[in-house]
C-alpha cells in the first residue's frame, strides 16, 4: 500500500471518556486534559499527521 493511500483517513482516536467513541481502529485513553494533549501531539509526529479535537475530550489524528 503506498503512503498516498493513506491520506485523508483517521489513523489514531485519544479520549478522556472510554464511553464516547468506539470502532476498531486504535484508541488511546488518556487519564486527563494534559495526557490527551501530550498523547496527541506525539501520535502527530510519529505518525506524521494533524490532530483534530472532535469535541472536547477526544482528539483524532489524521493524515491529510
Amino acid at each position: 500500500m503506498s503512503s498516498s493511500a493513506l491520506t485523508n483517513y483517521i489513523l489514531a482516536v485519544c479520549t478522556i471518556t472510554r464511553d464516547s467513541v468506539g470502532g476498531s481502529g486504535p484508541i488511546f485513553y488518556c487519564k486527563d486534559e494534559e495526557e490527551l494533549q501530550k498523547t496527541s501531539l506525539y501520535l502527530e509526529k510519529i505518525l506524521d499527521a494533524m490532530a483534530h479535537e472532535v469535541r472536547p475530550g477526544v482528539m483524532i489524528l489524521v493524515k491529510h
